[in-house]
């Protein structure tokens, strides 16, 4: 047996006490991709890692920061189509005018990411 950290890539195989077919199988699983994280995510990641750093490094340790931030986009993404909706039954949309339809628009889209960004991805957790 060789020294601590030395093993040869069958003796490693042996420790783990895997089958050859079973070694074949994992090595030959093809790998799943990893969900993007979106918007929301990318922005909920930065700002934990600018404005919170020692909750960042805690949970990039935990190994469930990347979950963490799809989840995070998962729900603002959720909560934005809701806001939306609900700023829309709010105020009518205009008629007429194609500039005042993308201000309209534009405004809606505005205000909610605004609430969106304040109550989830600027939420500490």
């Amino acid at each position: 047996m060789l020294e601590a950290g030395e093993y040869t890539t069958e003796e490693a195989k042996e420790a783990l006490s895997l089958t050859a077919e079973e070694i074949e199988e994992l090595e030959n699983m093809p790998e799943e991709p990893l969900p993007p994280l979106g918007k929301f995510g990318n922005l909920f990641w930065t700002y934990l890692q600018e404005n919170h750093p020692s909750r960042y490094t805690y949970h990039m340790l935990e190994m469930d920061m990347r979950d963490l931030a799809v989840q995070v986009n998962q729900e603002a993404r959720d909560m934005m189509d809701t806001v939306t909706e609900q700023l829309r039954k709010r105020t009518p949309r205009p008629k007429g005018d194609f500039m005042a339809i993308v201000q309209y628009e534009t405004a809606i889209r505005d205000q909610a990411e605004e609430i969106v960004l304040h109550d989830i991805v600027y939420k500490i957790r």
